[in-house]
C-alpha cells in the first residue's frame, strides 16, 4: 500500500482542488428542481453553444494551453478531444498536469465509453500519487460504474486506507454505484458496514439513496431500518428530504396510512412533499384523493406553487377519472405557469383530453408542440387507436416515419391493434395485417422487430383476423417470450376454436416449469366454457384452488382472484351448470361489475328471466354501476322470456340513465327480441330507425339483417325475408347462411323452384351449407354426430335405441312436427330425416352410455322445433334431465318440461 500511494506526494499535490468543476453545459433553474420548459432548453442550447465557441476561441488564443484553463474545455464532447492533445504534449514537455485537470479527464470518460484510455488515466494516477485524494478516487468509482465494471470501482474502493475511510463521499459513490446498477443487496450490506462506522449524522443524502432503492424494490424491511436509524437522529427528522423521501418510500411499499403520517408531520412542507403525497395516491389508484389533496395545496399552501411534477401527476389522475372539466381547469394553470411547451406535459394533455374522448384538443396540442419526443407521437397514436380512429391512427403511424423519427416498440404495438380492417370481411383483415407486417419488417429496425412486446402485438393482430397459422408461426419463431406471449398464443387458440391446441401450449408451460398466472388460467377456464367442457372447467377449477387460491392470505393480488373467480361463474354457465355458477357466486367475498354481468347472462341464457332481473336489482343496490355488457344480458333475458316492453324499457334507461350508448349487439339484442315476439313489423321499423340515426359500418349493418332474417325464418315471414336476405348479399354477396336461409324460405313457403335456383347459385360460386352437428362427452372422449351419421361405432345400438324410444314418446303423445323440413318428400320420408338429426343421436348415446346425472349435448346450430318436443317426451319417458345447449341458449328438459318454456 505504502508503495503505491508515497507519503511525498500527498504532501507536494497542492494542484489536487477540491473546487467544483466548471460544466459549460450546467444550466441552474431554480422554481422547478431541474425541469425546465422546452422554450427554455431551446434557448439555454444557443448559449451553451455560444459559451463553447468562446472557450475554444479563448482557449486556442492562450500562448500557455497546459494550465488550469485546460480543464474549461474538458466536459463538452468536443473539448474532450482537445484536451487530450493537451494532455499529450504536456506529458512529451515534462509538465505535470493538475489534478483538476485529471479529473475532468476521467469524468470525460464517462461520456466517450472508452475503457482503455480509462484504465491508462487510472494507471497515470497512480504514478503521480493523485489516487491519495478522496476526490480522485470517488471519480474512479464513478468512472468504472458507468463503464459497467463494478468490480474494479469495489477494487478502487478496497484499496482506500483506513484515514480515508472518514469520508463519506467514497462510501456514498460506491453504494451509488452499486444501486445504479439494480445491485441491491451489495448495496445493502455496504450501507450498513457505512453505518457500523457512525456515518448516521453525516450522510443524509446516502439514507435517501437507499430509501429510494427501497422503495423500487418494494422492500420494507430495509426502508423501516433506515427509517429507525433516522428516527434517532434530531437533525435527520427535522430534514424536509429525508420526510419526503420516507412518504415516497411507503407510498411504493403499498403503506399509505404511514405515508399520510408523515406527510402530516413535516413542518415545513415544500412541493416536493406534495408531490411525493400525491404521487402516491395517484399510483395506488386513488385518484379522487390525489385530486383533494392538490386542491388542498393551492388553497392551503400559498408559498408552495405546483410544478412539473405535479401536474403531471394530477393529469395523470384527471385522464383515468374522464374528468374533462377539472382537466381544462389543470391546462389553464399550465399555461399561467409557462410549462406548457414542456414536451412531458404535452405528453400528459394529450393522453388526458383523449381519454376524456376529446380527440380534437389532442390534436391541437400535438400539432401546437414545439419539440415532439418518441412519447408525443405514440401519446397521439394511442389516442387514436383508443377512439376508434384506426386509420387516423395509421396515417399519423406513416406521417411519424417520414419525419425520420424511427418507431419504438411501443409505436409499433399501438399500430399493430389499429391495423386490422373494420369491414368484418377476413380476408381482408389478413390482406393488411400481413401487409403491415412486411412494411414494418423493410422500415423498423431488427431492435425494434426483435421486441418482445412487438411480437406479442403481432400474434394478436394475426389472432384478431382470425388467422391462426401465422400467429403460430410469429410464436414459434420468437426468440424471447415472456409470460404474455404465452397467454397470447393460448388466447389466439381459444378464440379460433382450437381449444386442444391451448391446453398443449398449457402442458409444454408445465414442462418448461414457467411461471403460470392468473391470466393463464383466466384463459383456459374461458376456453373450457367456449367448447362447454365441463369435466376440465372442473379440473382446472380444483388447479387453481391448489396453485393460485391455496396460496398464502395476502400472497395472491385480490384482482387476480376477482379474474379467476368470473371465468369460473361465466365457465360454468357456458358449460350447463347454472348451479355451480350460482355456488361460485355467492361465496366470492369481492364482486365487481363483471361479477354481477357473468351471473346475469348465465340466468339469461338458462332461461331464468325473474332470477336475472331480481339480480340486476340487487346489483343496483350494492352500489355497482351496470356496463353495456350487463344491459345486453338482461336484454337476452328479456328476449328469451318474451318481455318486450320490460327489454325497450332497459334499451332506453341504457342511455338515458347510464350514460351508455347502444352498440350494433344492443340493437342485435333487440331486433331479436322484436323477432321472438313476433313483432316482425316493429322489428323493421327498429332497424330502420338504427341506421338512419348511427353511422354503422357495414359489418354492423349486415350482423343487423342477419338477426332480422333469422326472425322472418321462425315466422315464415316471406316478403320481409326475402328483402332482408337482399339487404345481406348486397353487403355481402358470398355469404353462406344467406343463402341457406334463403333456400329454406322459400321451401318453407312451398316455392321449390325458388329453393333450387337458389341452391344452384350456391353451386356455382362455391358455397357450402355448415353442417349441423351435435356432441357429447362420454368417458374423458367426445363423440361428435351429424343428421343420419353412419359412422360412428356403435350406430346400430343408437339406431336401434332411437326405434325403441320413439315407439314410447308416440305412445305419450308425440306426433312430428315436419313443417321445417325443407326437402320436397312425402312426409313419411320427413319423418324418418327428423329421426335422424344429429342432437336425437347424441342424446340416445348418452342415454346407452349413462350412469348417473343428466345427458349434456351441444350443437351448433339452432335446434329444431320437432327436436325440442321429442326431447321434452324423451325426459320423461326416461327419466332423467337432458341439458341442450345449441346456437342460442340452453334447454333442460325434465318431466316433458323445457327451461325456456317453449319460447325460444
Amino acid at each position: 500500500m505504502a508503495a503505491l500511494f508515497p507519503a511525498a506526494a500527498s504532501q507536494s499535490t497542492p494542484y489536487l482542488s477540491r473546487d467544483p468543476i466548471p460544466h459549460p453545459f450546467f444550466n441552474p433553474v431554480s422554481s422547478n428542481h431541474g425541469w425546465s420548459s422546452q422554450s427554455s432548453r431551446c434557448s439555454a442550447m444557443e448559449l451553451h453553444l455560444k459559451r463553447l465557441t468562446r472557450t475554444v476561441q479563448a482557449f486556442d488564443g492562450m500562448p500557455v494551453k497546459y494550465g488550469l484553463s485546460s480543464s474549461s474545455s474538458v466536459s463538452s464532447s468536443t473539448g474532450f478531444d482537445r484536451a487530450l492533445v493537451s494532455f499529450e504534449k504536456m506529458m512529451a514537455e515534462g509538465l505535470m498536469p493538475s489534478g483538476f485537470f485529471l479529473l475532468s479527464l476521467l469524468e470525460g470518460i464517462m461520456t466517450t465509453g472508452d475503457v482503455q484510455l480509462g484504465k491508462q488515466l487510472h494507471s497515470f494516477a497512480i504514478r503521480g500519487g493523485f489516487v491519495v485524494d478522496v476526490g480522485a478516487r470517488v471519480s474512479l468509482i464513478n468512472m468504472y460504474s458507468s463503464l459497467g465494471m463494478l468490480d474494479d470501482s469495489r477494487r478502487v474502493f478496497d484499496e482506500i486506507s483506513m484515514i480515508s475511510l472518514n469520508d463519506g463521499q467514497l462510501w456514498n459513490s460506491m453504494i451509488s454505484a452499486y444501486l445504479s446498477h439494480d445491485h441491491f443487496p451489495r448495496a445493502f450490506l455496504l450501507y450498513q458496514d457505512m453505518l457500523s462506522l457512525g456515518f448516521d449524522r453525516s450522510m443524509a443524502s446516502t439514507h435517501v439513496k437507499v430509501l429510494k432503492a427501497c422503495g423500487s424494490t418494494e422492500d420494507d424491511r430495509y426502508g423501516k431500518m433506515i427509517h429507525g436509524r433516522i428516527i434517532k437522529d434530531e437533525a435527520l427528522v427535522k430534514e424536509t428530504c429525508i420526510q419526503n423521501c420516507l412518504v415516497t418510500f411507503y407510498a411504493k411499499c403499498r403503506r399509505l396510512d404511514y405515508a399520510y403520517r408523515l406527510f402530516e408531520g413535516i413542518y415545513g412542507k415544500d412541493v416536493v412533499s406534495w408531490n411525493a403525497i400525491i404521487s402516491a395516491n395517484e399510483q395506488n389508484s386513488r385518484e379522487d384523493e390525489a385530486v383533494h389533496l392538490f386542491y388542498r395545496m393551492i388553497r392551503d399552501d400559498p408559498f408552495v406553487h405546483p410544478n412539473r411534477i405535479t401536474f403531471l401527476s394530477i393529469l395523470s389522475s384527471f385522464s383515468r377519472l374522464g374528468a374533462l372539466r377539472l382537466g381544462k381547469e389543470i391546462n389553464g394553470h399550465i399555461i399561467r405557469s409557462g410549462i406548457a411547451a414542456d414536451v412531458s406535459i404535452v405528453n400528459a394533455l394529450i393522453t388526458m383530453y383523449s381519454r376524456c374522448k376529446q380527440i380534437r384538443k389532442a390534436e391541437v396540442i400535438f400539432e401546437k408542440a414545439l419539440c415532439k419526443d418518441i412519447v408525443t407521437w405514440n401519446s397521439m397514436l394511442a389516442a387514436y387507436e383508443q377512439n376508434d380512429m384506426q386509420e387516423k391512427c395509421l396515417d399519423l403511424f406513416n406521417r411519424m416515419q417520414i419525419s425520420g423519427l424511427q418507431p419504438d416498440g411501443h409505436s409499433f404495438t399501438i399500430a399493430c391493434s389499429a391495423a386490422l380492417s373494420e369491414s368484418g370481411n377476413r380476408r381482408l383483415s389478413i390482406l393488411r395485417a400481413r401487409e403491415f407486417h412486411g412494411h414494418a419488417l423493410r422500415r423498423c429496425s431488427m431492435e425494434v422487430m426483435e421486441n418482445i412486446p412487438v411480437s406479442n402485438a403481432i400474434l394478436k393482430m394475426y389472432s384478431k383476423c382470425d388467422c391462426i397459422d401465422y400467429a403460430s408461426r410469429v410464436f414459434a419463431s420468437t426468440r424471447s417470450r415472456d409470460s404474455y406471449s404465452w397467454n397470447a398464443i393460448m388466447d389466439a387458440y381459444c378464440r379460433n376454436n382450437k381449444c386442444k391446441d391451448a391446453f398443449i401450449v398449457y402442458i409444454e408451460m408445465l414442462e418448461l416449469d414457467l411461471s403460470i398466472d392468473h391470466i393463464t388460467y383466466s384463459t383456459l377456464l374461458t376456453s373450457c366454457g367456449s367448447s362447454a367442457d365441463l369435466l376440465l372447467g372442473k379440473q382446472l377449477h380444483s388447479i387453481t384452488l391448489k396453485t393460485v387460491l391455496g396460496q398464502e392470505t395476502g400472497s395472491v393480488d385480490e384482482n387476480s382472484i376477482l379474474s379467476i373467480a368470473n371465468c369460473l361463474i361465466s365457465m360454468y354457465a357456458k358449460c350447463g351448470s347454472i348451479g355451480d355458477a350460482c355456488r361460485v357466486f355467492a361465496r366470492m367475498d369481492k364482486k365487481d361489475v363483471i361479477s354481477w354481468t357473468a351471473m346475469i347472462t348465465g340466468y339469461a341464457e338458462h332461461g331464468l328471466v325473474l332470477e336475472s332481473l331480481k339480480l340486476f336489482k340487487k346489483m343496483k343496490k350494492t352500489g355497482v354501476q351496470p356496463n353495456e355488457v350487463t344491459f345486453l344480458g338482461l336484454i337476452m333475458a328479456c328476449s328469451h322470456g318474451g318481455l318486450v316492453e320490460k327489454g325497450e324499457h332497459y334499451f332506453h334507461s341504457m342511455t338515458k340513465d347510464y350514460g351508455i350508448r347502444p352498440s350494433a349487439e344492443h340493437y342485435a339484442i333487440m331486433l331479436d327480441l322484436f323477432g321472438r315476439a313476433g313483432w316482425l313489423n316493429r322489428a323493421r321499423e327498429f332497424l330502420a330507425s338504427a341506421i338512419s340515426n348511427n353511422s354503422l359500418i357495414s359489418s354492423d349493418e349486415l350482423k343487423l339483417w342477419k338477426v332480422l332474417l333469422g326472425s322472418c325464418i321462425l315466422r315464415k315471414e316471406l316478403d320481409l325475408g326475402i328483402e332482408s336476405a337482399g339487404r345481406v348479399l348486397m353487403l355481402a354477396p358470398d355469404d353462406e347462411s344467406a343463402h341457406v336461409q334463403l333456400s329454406n324460405l322459400y321451401a318453407m313457403s312451398g316455392f321449390w323452384e325458388d329453393a333450387i335456383k337458389v341452391r344452384k347459385i350456391m353451386q356455382e360460386k362455391g358455397l357450402k351449407k355448415e353442417v349441423g352437428c351435435s356432441w357429447i362427452d362420454v368417458n374423458n372422449k367426445r363423440h361428435v354426430f351429424v343428421a343420419g351419421d353412419a359412422y360412428h361405432v356403435e350406430r346400430r345400438q343408437i339406431y336401434k335405441k332411437l326405434e325403441e324410444l320413439d315407439m314410447k314418446v308416440r305412445d305419450l303423445g308425440y306426433r312430428p312436427t315436419t313443417d321445417f323440413v325443407v326437402h320436397d318428400m312425402e312426409e313419411i320420408e320427413k319423418e324418418m330425416v327428423l329421426r335422424s338429426h344429429s342432437e336425437r343421436l347424441a342424446v340416445a348415446f348418452g342415454l346407452l352410455k349413462r350412469k348417473y346425472g343428466p345427458i349434456r349435448v351441444i350443437k351448433n346450430l339452432r335446434v329444431c322445433r320437432d327436436c325440442h318436443d321429442w326431447m321434452k317426451f324423451t325426459s320423461q319417458v326416461e327419466k332423467v334431465e337432458i341439458l341442450l345447449r345449441d346456437a342460442r341458449r340452453f334447454h333442460c328438459f325434465h318431466d316433458r318440461k323445457c327451461s325456456c318454456g317453449d319460447f325460444w
